[in-house]
């Protein structure tokens, strides 16, 4: 049977119009394809971007912390050596030793100190990346008087090599780390600890007249 001239036209241009279909559905199909990978990439891209920067922020906390810990350790041999009344080992510990308490001074502050208890420290940072801001914050035991009397002392320490040092000698301050020394007394944190220091103080003294005596004393002689 011979088919007629339009109706082989039909069908011509049925197939035309199907392959135009599965050509576009291919398109559509390959560019959805093409698109999943592309979001895909992005988003390993993104999260590794993002691991790494949490990993770093991970290992500078790290490092600070470690840090931290290193100047702590230090603060608390210092006041080891204080108390034991070692000058030979508090001078290898401080900047300026000639500017450090005589000997007969350091003498003195052991024969009445027995003892530094309650030991904290509070850091802040320095005029730069290798130096610190340091509170120490004690109750001091004094020989021969029951009640401990609340003390706080400002350090500011430098990293020296594989160690520290405390700077003693203000006349070496530079003007840079006197104005970290003036941001840090601003912190909160820091002017707590001064009130709750000095109130806890004036505290004591009121308890025990011996430690009142004890002070007075001092600032008369």
């Amino acid at each position: 049977m011979k088919l007629k001239k339009s109706t082989v036209t039909v069908i011509v241009l049925s197939w035309i119009l199907f392959f135009c279909a599965c050509f576009l559905i291919f398109l559509k199909l390959d560019k959805e394809h093409t698109e999943k990978i592309t979001n895909e990439k992005i988003f390993r891209e993104e999260t590794k971007a993002s691991e790494k920067e949490n990993t770093d922020v991970s290992a500078t906390a790290r490092q600070v912390e470690s840090e931290t810990d290193k100047v702590l350790a230090f603060m608390k041999n210092y006041y080891k050596k204080l108390e034991a009344g070692d000058e030979k080992g508090l001078k290898a510990m401080t900047e300026d030793p000639k500017e450090l308490i005589s000997s007969r001074t350091v003498k003195k502050l052991h024969k009445y100190v027995e003892a530094y208890q309650d030991l904290s420290f509070h850091v802040e940072e320095g005029a730069d990346d290798n130096s610190y801001i340091v509170y120490a914050v004690y109750n001091t035991k004094i020989r021969g008087i029951k009640t401990s009397a609340p003390g706080m002392s400002q350090y500011y320490v430098v990293k020296k090599g594989q160690s520290f040092q405390l700077y003693n000698n203000e006349k070496h301050y530079t003007d840079q780390i006197k104005n970290a020394l003036n941001i840090a007394l601003g912190k909160e944190k820091v002017k707590q600890l001064i009130k709750e220091t000095n109130n806890a103080f004036e505290k004591a003294l009121k308890s025990d007249k011996k430690l009142k005596k004890f002070f007075d004393k001092g600032k008369s002689s």
